[in-house]
């Protein structure tokens, strides 16, 4: 029994010291080996990963290694070691207002050597982003216009005007998931006449009535906004009168907070503004502050012309309420 507790002990001892000498094999006569486990890495502003940890790789070296740098900026914990080595990337912050890369050289005996390129970007996780509370970008008709050989009349005004009704078969399931909801038909005359259309890539408001007929869209309920917090934020979208053979139609557009809380104006409680684009030829791009809004918050873009005007025909493109 002695001797076989003698010879257990003895192959314990032979695989220690081979495991031991496995990495760090210092025999004169052994090959130097190294090896890098990543080739690059990418870290934030703050000098760390997304989520506040340092990068790291593993460097493999028998016969030991060296890790140097060719930017001031980075550098890491362990330059020197022997073995199997989890190194650890010190990176400074990045203040430079531009992304940056640097190199990390790591050499052994033998002439051996490897790279880690290190990229450094102006992304701070300690920096709240800004929220999108509403997005729309119409990319939902283009499927429609194509199978249903819609045109883009702003973009390509001499290949016809044809549209299609939000309210059409076609169309009107991706215009509910949308989220917008027809302004004159919710806001003014419950019965009235739908005069939404799609086009290729936007939206076709086609009044033309000789009792004078405005339209628009109401936004949908804010998302990502609490019911206990209010949030200054952007309105954007691009807009654009209808050019006819008289030229393009008389269109006063409103922004309207039609209700729950919030302003236009960040000095005064303003719940409309009114911006002409009649003189517009291509897409505008209009921009408008929103103060002290919340989930309750609901958003009106409509047309306002006088009464006896025949038409006031628009297209809309591009909706988004940003903080």
């Amino acid at each position: 029994m002695r001797h076989y507790a003698y010879f257990l002990a003895t192959c314990l001892a032979l695989i220690t010291l081979v495991c031991s000498c496995a990495m760090e094999d210092k025999a004169d006569e052994a090959t130097p080996r190294l090896r890098v486990s990543q080739k690059s890495l990418s870290v934030v502003k703050t000098g760390k990963l997304k989520d506040g940890t340092s990068a790291t790789f593993q460097v493999a070296a028998n016969k030991g290694y060296r890790i140097s740098s060719d930017a001031e900026w980075l550098s890491v914990d362990k330059p020197e070691g022997v073995g199997l080595v989890d190194v650890a990337v010190v990176c400074q912050e990045n203040n430079s207002g531009v992304e940056r890369s640097a190199s990390l050289y790591v050499t052994a005996d033998g002439g051996l050597k490897d790279t880690v390129l290190v990229s450094q970007s102006l992304f701070d996780p300690n920096v709240a982003l800004p929220r999108t509370f509403y997005s729309e970008d119409f990319s939902w008709t283009e499927p429609i216009a194509a199978a249903n050989n819609l045109k883009d009349p702003v973009g390509d005004p001499d290949n016809g005007y044809t549209r299609m009704e939000v309210t059409n078969p076609a169309a009107a399931d991706a215009w509910a998931a949308c989220g917008l909801i027809d302004w004159y038909k919710t806001a003014v005359n419950p019965n009235g006449a739908n005069k939404i259309n799609i086009q290729n890539g936007y939206l076709c408001f086609n009044s033309n009535d000789k009792k004078g007929f405005n339209t628009g869209v109401i936004l949908p309920v804010l998302t990502d906004i609490s019911d206990d917090e209010s949030a200054n934020a952007t309105l954007t979208f691009d807009a654009v009168p209808n050019i006819g053979k008289n030229g393009a139609d008389n269109v006063p557009l409103v922004v309207e907070i039609i209700a729950g809380s919030g302003s236009l104006s960040d000095t005064a409680d303003q719940q409309s503004v009114t911006v002409d684009i009649t003189k517009e030829t291509t897409w505008k791009t209009l921009s408008f502050g929103l103060y002290g809004i919340d989930a309750t918050t609901r958003i009106a873009i409509h047309t306002a012309a006088p009464s006896g005007q025949r038409y006031c025909r628009w297209y809309l493109d591009n909706i988004s309420v940003k903080e």
